[in-house]
């Protein structure tokens, strides 16, 4: 019985799209190795499938992925060169602006009516960041890490940022994945909140003045005391730099951090989320 030959490798028109001409420099490079596509996935950590859609130009490497392709295949910064003129999509630059600006502040104020990115655990972020996948599309991996990245922010030495945050008492009652990864969610704050530099207090249900419903706002203060404020919705992103614009929110911000719960009582309530809607299996031999 005869072999069917495999098809020869779909020729790109570096003209059908923005990737299509970074995608034909990464094949030929690899080529001129010779290397196959899970070979330079082993060199830049990721798998066979990543590298063919890059090639392809199904998918656009972060920075970070374009400079490791660059490394892995001695393209002494061609490639990324490639890279960079090709940057123009709004998403990535929107990305790596507001990493920037989150890395830079001495200060992060965060308000808003679910569980803080910055205090998520790795299966509450692959969980919640899998749901939005059907809408916004990427790469769901590229997404957790740039997630943890910033997370990472919090813990790093020397002087981490100070980070203080409002959520919504509703917060715990929105169920990501399921209960097993929202009891591991909660308890990833509670450690995060022995931390000096970290604290949140919740807002009741039950809140007199001013309503705290102004979906996700964070205020960023930098060194020299600038402020800036950054404010999402689900589809846009919005940064406010006028200084009495960011005085009037920082203002309100107070407010609604006095309104709220003190921290200890605030952890009281994580707590009591923890044993009345995210208990223990009984089968879980690992709990207390």
């Amino acid at each position: 019985m005869g072999v069917t030959p495999m098809p020869a490798p779909k020729r790109l028109d570096p003209s059908q799209s923005r990737v299509a001409r970074l995608g034909a420099a990464i094949r030929c490079l690899r080529e001129s190795k010779g290397w196959s596509q899970a070979e330079l996935g082993q060199a830049v950590s990721m798998s066979n499938t990543a590298i063919s859609k890059f090639e392809t130009g199904r998918n656009f490497p972060v920075r970070q992925v374009a400079e490791a392709l660059d490394r892995a295949l001695d393209a002494e910064r061609k490639l990324f060169e490639i890279w960079d003129q090709l940057n123009d999509d709004p998403a990535a630059k929107w990305v790596e602006k507001y990493f920037a600006y989150e890395s830079k502040a001495i200060e992060i104020h965060h308000l808003a009516s679910s569980l803080p990115a910055l205090l998520q655990s790795d299966d509450y972020i692959r969980a919640i960041l899998q749901r939005g996948m059907a809408y916004f599309g990427g790469d769901l991996d590229e997404k957790v890490a740039y997630r943890q990245r910033r997370r990472a922010i919090l813990e790093r030495r020397p002087d981490p940022p100070s980070f203080r945050a409002v959520i919504a008492q509703s917060a715990f009652d929105h169920i990501v994945g399921d209960a097993s990864i929202m009891r591991g969610q909660l308890l990833h704050m509670l450690d995060a909140l022995t931390r000096t530099n970290v604290e949140l207090r919740v807002s009741p249900f039950a809140v007199t003045g001013v309503n705290p419903d102004l979906g996700t706002t964070q205020i960023m203060t930098f060194k020299g005391g600038r402020r800036i404020v950054y404010r999402v919705d689900p589809i846009h992103g919005i940064y406010i730099t006028n200084p009495s614009d960011v005085a009037q929110y920082s203002a309100l911000y107070d407010q609604l951090w006095r309104d709220a719960l003190s921290s200890d009582e605030s952890i009281a309530v994580i707590r009591k989320a923890l044993e009345e809607k995210y208990p223990c299996a009984p089968s879980d031999l690992t709990c207390p």
